[in-house]
């Protein structure tokens, strides 16, 4: 096979030589090393249609000897409908049929070698395949394809009232892409040049994604933490053997946020590697205590149980506020609830889904911005939103559609955590503006 490169005129003269001598299509795509589908599409696509000269004009088998008068309901008019100058009798006429051969529908979808012995007295359209004319469209739609805007000013002014409204409340391209598909006729990649040749009312300063990502710079050092107690038997290492021990366990992903470089008020973020589903829950401070007031919390409204199920292993990073290892994985009690692992230092690349995650609170919450002011209220509504947002990564589905256990349901139901109606997703400050 030719590895998907264009048909070449060459290719063409020789597919038109196959059909003229009678060939299948199968012996014709072995003879060019192309697939048959791939010389049956060429064949159908860039063949050319020669209309025939029908009687008065008339595309109607009946336009010989049709007798109709007065379809325009001209009562004055005394002359055969078919002989009409000013209307074709065609458009208007409920008997009309048209001439039509169901030859061109079957192989080889070409006149060329018709079976008919009278072809001269033939009076349907005629198909060719000939290999100049053939490459020459296949070049004509290959340059059309590629010139400026290929929608109507009406279509194009509809696709900007579902975008523009939609992309400044933050959603995110292909969410809306998703939910709209039926209306939005064109691709995720047209609408990116129609924005870069200002064609809708967006510009690329609404897409945040067209900022690009800052160049990651390489760690001189390594820096090596593993002499502290909390990380014996707890580093990266140990997680991925671990995980290779005990295939299938579903893991957490946990970090916290900031909102000034203070450790006042921030945010706690566990995510579910399995369904994407991020937990968002205020904290005071950053320290040991409220972290572990969180699990102690959840423990006791899941019962121990469930909440193993939930969180069988935790993947965190070095933060202070979760050096407590032995609390965050036994209960008051002493009873065992979780494992808990820690990413290297500076490799947050080792918990990537709740690293990625984050982008979305950002969105709503900017950099520099403090968590004070904010309740437990409004970051739910926040992490709502979130996990309510379509995403390719998920098969265009949202975390919250991926949501199957009792158990999940549960713990969701206990946050007070409900999907959100995909039109009202709202990924921009304006969700917390008071």
């Amino acid at each position: 096979m030719s590895n998907y490169n264009r048909i070449t005129l060459k290719e063409r003269v020789r597919i038109e030589a196959g059909i003229y001598s009678g060939y299948s299509f199968h012996k014709i795509a072995k003879d060019i090393e192309r697939s048959t589908s791939s010389v049956i599409r060429e064949v159908k696509r860039n063949r050319i249609k020669i209309k025939m000269p029908y009687i008065f004009g008339r595309d109607c088998i009946y336009a010989s000897n049709c007798a109709k008068k007065n379809m325009c309901d001209d009562e004055y008019c005394t002359r055969k409908c078919r002989l009409c100058e000013k209307i074709d009798c065609t458009k208007i006429c409920d008997r009309v049929k048209n001439h039509e051969c169901s030859k061109h529908l079957k192989s080889p979808f070409v006149c060329s070698n018709c079976g008919e012995k009278n072809k001269r007295r033939c009076i349907y359209d005629k198909y060719y395949y000939i290999a100049e004319r053939a490459d020459a469209k296949a070049k004509k739609t290959r340059s059309e394809s590629r010139k400026g805007i290929r929608l109507s000013q009406q279509e194009l002014q509809t696709l900007d009232e579902i975008l523009s409204p939609l992309i400044r409340q933050g959603q995110p391209l292909s969410h809306i892409c998703s939910i709209h598909k039926a209306e939005i006729k064109v691709s995720e990649r047209s609408i990116y040049n129609y924005i870069d040749q200002g064609e809708l009312t967006i510009c690329n300063l609404d897409l945040r994604r067209k900022v690009k990502y800052k160049r990651r710079r390489k760690k001189q050092t390594e820096i090596k933490c593993n002499r502290f107690n909390y990380r014996r038997g707890r580093t990266y290492e140990d997680y991925l053997k671990y995980l290779e021990e005990h295939p299938g366990t579903p893991v957490v992903e946990m970090d916290t946020v900031r909102g000034l470089r203070t450790r006042e008020h921030v945010v706690l973020t566990m995510m579910f590697v399995e369904n994407s589903v991020m937990l968002l829950i205020l904290l005071k401070d950053e320290s040991m205590e409220p972290v572990i007031k969180v699990f102690d919390k959840l423990t006791k409204e899941l019962g121990l149980k469930r909440f193993r199920k939930l969180f069988p292993v935790v993947l965190t990073d070095n933060g202070r506020c979760f050096k407590n290892a032995l609390e965050l994985e036994y209960t008051k009690s002493g009873l065992p609830r979780t494992r808990v692992f820690y990413c290297d230092p500076q490799a947050s690349w080792q918990k990537p889904h709740i690293e990625k995650n984050h982008e979305f609170i950002r969105y709503v919450i900017p950099k520099g911005h403090t968590f004070k002011g904010y309740t437990q209220k409004d970051m739910t509504l926040v992490a709502n939103h979130i996990n309510s947002t379509i995403r390719p990564g998920l098969s265009y589905k949202s975390p919250y559609d991926l949501v199957k256990t009792e158990d999940m349901k549960k713990l969701l139901e206990i946050l007070g955590m409900s999907p959100i109606p995909a039109e009202d997703i709202c990924l921009s400050p304006k969700l917390l503006s008071k």
